[in-house]
């Protein structure tokens, strides 16, 4: 069942597009940066997890732009979201993939196939999508992304955090910058977000905050369709420093950052979305490497 939802997924997907072999069927355009992850003292009463047990871990990012080509003009509104994909740790590593959005566009997989169907036809029509599909739509449509280091980014699963107490705690994960980032100009090329960030690195590191906000009795976790008030109560569980460009560029094309790769202390919490979206990247990835690694 959930197999068959996700190859649905795919195809819906994919469309008419026959993509180049190696090459992502979402976020194609990509930059892969390495850094450093070091947790905050409060993190351990929140999560066992060793990534979160203070000591300095090795960082692998990816940015990207949403879109099939993988030269997509990242000043397009369909380059839109700006998604990430983070590995931090080596052994008993943690992956999270996310997007520069609080919102997704549909809560189950019945309602994000109807999603990317409209989307993918020849004239859609977004007033025949549900509420929170249009609402994605207008924020993907509205945003603009001044550099990928300006950017919050939003793991929308629900993650269940456990402390060697055995006390539990559901709710969100965020990326967000750790200082306010400078006014920029208009983009002026078609790669501006990768030579800013480019620019930037070679001046100093950038550095996010790792942040959880609990999720709050009067919202649904599983939810994840929904955004959450940004003034609720959250904790830095860590620091992330990104440091430098990936020198090989081209290990991208065979880098999967499998987001069911957790540690002991971390684990989803379930939602409608979690097992289908969860194998359809599995299939993705296999479809463009021929094997599922990380």
């Amino acid at each position: 069942m959930i197999t068959g939802q996700a190859n649905a997924l795919l195809a819906a997907l994919q469309g008419t597009r026959k993509p180049p072999p190696g090459t992502r069927l979402n976020h194609a355009r990509g930059l892969l940066v390495e850094g450093h992850f070091r947790a905050t003292p409060l993190a351990a009463q929140y999560s066992m997890a060793a990534v979160l047990g203070g000591l300095e871990q090795p960082v692998l990012v990816r940015f990207s732009s949403s879109g099939a080509d993988a030269q997509i003009d990242q000043r397009s509104p369909a380059a839109e979201p700006r998604g990430i994909a983070v590995r931090i740790g080596a052994r008993a590593a943690m992956v999270l993939v996310g997007h520069s959005l609080e919102s997704y566009p549909a809560r189950t997989p019945e309602e994000f196939l109807a999603f990317l169907r409209v989307m993918t036809a020849a004239r859609p029509l977004l007033h025949t999508l549900p509420e929170p599909a249009q609402r994605f739509e207008y924020l993907r449509q509205a945003a603009r992304s001044a550099s990928y280091s300006a950017l919050n980014y939003h793991f929308l699963h629900p993650y269940r955090l456990t402390a060697s107490d055995g006390h539990t705690r559901i709710g969100r994960l965020v990326l967000r910058p750790a200082k306010p980032h400078p006014q920029l100009g208009a983009p002026a090329a078609a790669d501006y977000l990768d030579r800013r960030l480019r620019a930037e690195l070679a001046r100093e590191s950038v550095a996010f905050a790792l942040v959880f906000t609990e999720a709050p009795a009067n919202l649904d976790p599983a939810d994840i369709s929904q955004p959450w008030d940004p003034d609720l109560p959250a904790v830095a569980l860590g620091h992330l420093w990104l440091d430098r460009v990936t020198r090989q560029q081209a290990a991208q094309r065979k880098r999967v950052f499998d987001p069911s790769l957790l540690p002991t202390g971390i684990a989803f919490a379930g939602d409608p979305m979690l097992r289908a979206r969860l194998e359809a990247y599995r299939l993705a990835a296999a479809q463009r490497i021929g094997q599922v690694w990380d």
